[in-house]
């Protein structure tokens, strides 16, 4: 199945640089709509397509991008527009984007800049090597250079104006994505969750449910940015995070002394699953791989490395599958997943363990 995205793309990974296997990755999401437009909810088409050309024509002309790329909504398929909200680890879906909204990427395929989608423009940033504030300090410089050209619509009593009032003020999001197998499995997630003194931050997971976390990954965001500035966004993100990040720490370091039998069937079942199935679907794949990357750090897992487990769990994806797989029908990706696990995975080895023989 070919693709209109550039080939950069579909080559490069966000987790393909090592990343910290317990917090793998960050993203920060800015809202900017310009002055005396409606916003896109009430915008008509040949009102959109304004706004699309202005703001494509400012970012285009962007010194901080490399070799941008500008992208209509209707040149894009149903999966191109499902493989940019895998890349950049968006939370919100646009699969059902209109004339008049678009896209726009460039060279690092970090940066993904989405045009009349809510708000008139969102820039997405994603790092996984880069921290919170380096990650910032690059969003708000093109968000700068951008406002030297265009009018953002702002008011002194509300900060930037979103289509959605809670979204006002600096109107930005920022994400954390924890990677914590250990105190998921071992059922303490509840509990760390309950001593969170960050009453800003939300929690949820991977599908947007704050009890099911797909992958074993936790996604922690702000849950306002109206009333509080960035700094203090990224302080309680920042505490949020590392509290998590200690917890499974300490909790790995005391499964390595004291392995509990549960954990380490859950964790055998699992290679198995990855390694002599048939058919696989996502989310059991998701969760298999997340105890593989466990099993690693524990010792139980060898002849592989976090990273390559981190662009499997990044790969079998349906969108990335598809164009990795040449898949036609969406009928054959359960095989074609599976096929591409017993590939990909095929080093690894269980460790054996010595009170079994």
């Amino acid at each position: 199945m070919t693709s209109k995205l550039p080939p950069y793309l579909l080559e490069h990974l966000p987790w393909e640089q090592e990343a910290d296997p317990i917090w793998p990755a960050t993203t920060l999401v800015l809202r900017r709509n310009l002055s005396r437009r409606l916003f896109p909810p009430k915008l008509k088409e040949r009102e959109a397509l304004s706004v699309e050309e202005d703001l494509k024509n400012a970012l285009l002309a962007q010194a901080d991008f490399t070799e941008p790329q500008f992208f209509s909504a209707e040149m894009l398929s149903a999966t191109d527009k499902e493989y940019l909200f895998e890349h950049f680890l968006c939370r919100e879906g646009f699969q059902n984007t209109l004339r008049g909204q678009g896209f726009l990427i460039e060279k690092s395929a970090s940066i993904l800049a989405l045009f009349n989608i809510e708000d008139h423009l969102q820039l997405h940033l994603s790092a996984c090597k880069a921290g919170l504030e380096k990650a910032w300090t690059s969003l708000s410089q093109i968000s700068s250079s951008i406002a030297k050209i265009l009018d953002f619509a702002y008011a002194p009593k509300w900060g930037f104006l979103t289509s959605h009032p809670s979204q006002c003020g600096t109107a930005l999001q920022a994400t954390a994505f924890l990677h914590l197998p250990a105190l998921i499995r071992m059922e303490r997630i509840q509990d760390a969750l309950a001593k969170q003194k960050e009453e800003e931050i939300e929690v949820s997971g991977m599908q947007g449910t704050p009890d099911v976390f797909l992958g074993d990954l936790l996604i922690l965001a702000n849950r306002f940015s109206l009333g509080v500035s960035e700094d203090k966004i990224f302080y309680a993100l920042h505490s949020a995070a590392t509290e998590l990040t200690l917890l499974e720490k300490k909790l790995r370091e005391e499964l390595r002394h004291d392995s509990k039998a549960e954990l380490k069937d859950l964790v055998f079942r699992a290679f198995g699953l990855l390694m002599h199935s048939y058919q696989l679907q996502t989310p059991e794949t998701l969760d298999a791989l997340s105890l593989m990357k466990l099993g690693l750090d524990l010792g139980w897992i060898n002849k592989i490395t976090d990273q390559a487990l981190n662009e499997v769990f990044f790969q079998c994806r349906k969108a990335h599958l598809t164009y990795l797989a040449e898949e036609k029908d969406p009928k054959n990706l359960p095989h074609a997943r599976a096929a591409f696990i017993h590939k990909k995975l095929a080093p690894m080895q269980l460790v054996a363990d010595p009170n079994l023989r």
